[in-house]
């Protein structure tokens, strides 16, 4: 002790390096106790001997550690290693440092269980998060289970209406064009969100086979260069349209014109179908079918709050107006 007290270079140097080796052998247990730590967790269900097993541990390996202390003392502060000086410094250790160094123990045991608990908050999240995605696939999926035998039907009593009055051959184009669509929506079920252009170009498909039933049906599409890329729910406007012909054209002999645009409002845009009939006034709730009720709930599922969806009254006419958030594929 004395050479360590000397105030000299060399036993200042030789205290750091006693000190280094010391606080070395902390980090060769730290292993050990972060094995024991994961291997006997404290919680709800082994807490009682949880807590016994780590103050047992901890106090054996204090010892084994305050042990190593004294040897180092000894052998470097010394020079020399006796029983008689070893049970003096190891006396001093324990009585001064035993308690600090079971704290030490007991705190590398708490960073074993936090990153154990973080370890398992994260994997727990990544399961809800998937569990979550695959519960908004599956409603999305039940959503257009129930759009697409409503337009299979109506589209097949249209056939059969078309073969009723004789016209063979537009019911053959129909059909023709029907199984191209259907072909098209099941390539496309597994993409939840499609740029705008290709759900433009999949109604216009659809719109084809509307006028092989009504030739006097007109049509006007407004569209949007800028918007183009956007993305939205897939065949999000075909019930859109759907509805505007059964509850609007359908319903006056003057009716005849859709129009389908879109406009850009900042962070978000806007998609509309207009058609030519009664107001919703005139047609009451009725307007509000299986398939605008499942428009609706697609756009909860995908947007939340974000997306707003509104039927207007307009001069001869109703629009079915979104808004939605814009985005774009990463």
């Amino acid at each position: 002790m004395k050479t360590l007290d000397s105030g000299t270079g060399e036993g200042w140097f030789k205290l750091f390096g006693i000190q280094l080796l010391v606080w070395s052998v902390w980090a060769g247990l730290s292993p050990i106790i972060f094995w024991l730590g994961r291997r006997y967790r404290i919680d709800k269900q082994t807490y009682y001997s949880g807590v016994t097993l780590h103050f047992f541990s901890a106090i054996f390996l204090v010892i084994v550690y305050l042990a190593i202390y004294a040897l180092l003392w000894n052998f470097l502060g010394l020079g020399s290693v006796s029983w008689e000086t070893f049970q003096q410094y190891f006396k001093v250790f324990f009585l001064n440092l035993f308690h600090w160094h079971f704290f030490i123990y007991m705190a590398i045991i708490g960073i074993a269980h936090a990153i154990d608990y973080r370890k398992e908050a994260e994997v727990r999240r990544e399961k809800a998060d998937k569990l979550e995605k695959q519960l908004l696939k599956s409603e999305l999926n039940t959503l257009r289970a129930q759009l697409s035998p409503h337009f299979l039907f109506n589209t097949i009593n249209n056939v059969v209406g078309t073969i009723e009055q004789g016209k063979n051959r537009v019911a053959i184009g129909t059909l023709i064009r029907l199984g191209n669509f259907l072909r098209i929506t099941l390539e496309e079920s597994q993409h939840n969100l499609i740029p705008l252009k290709k759900e433009l170009q999949y109604l216009k498909d659809y719109l084809e086979i509307e006028k092989f039933r009504n030739v006097e049906l007109d049509i006007l599409i407004h569209q949007s260069s800028e918007l183009s890329e956007c993305l939205v729910p897939n065949f999000i406007l075909q019930p859109l349209v759907e509805n505007a012909i059964k509850h609007g054209i359908s319903q006056k002999k003057e009716a005849k014109r859709i129009e389908i645009g879109m406009e850009n409002i900042g962070s978000n845009f806007k998609l509309w179908v207009y058609n030519e009939g009664p107001s919703l006034k005139e047609f009451g709730k009725e307007r509000i079918g299986i398939g605008i009720s499942s428009t609706i709930s697609r756009l909860q599922i995908a947007y939340e709050d974000q997306a707003k969806f509104n039927l207007i009254n307009v001069h001869n006419g109703v629009i079915s107006e979104l808004l939605l958030p814009m985005r774009y594929s990463t």
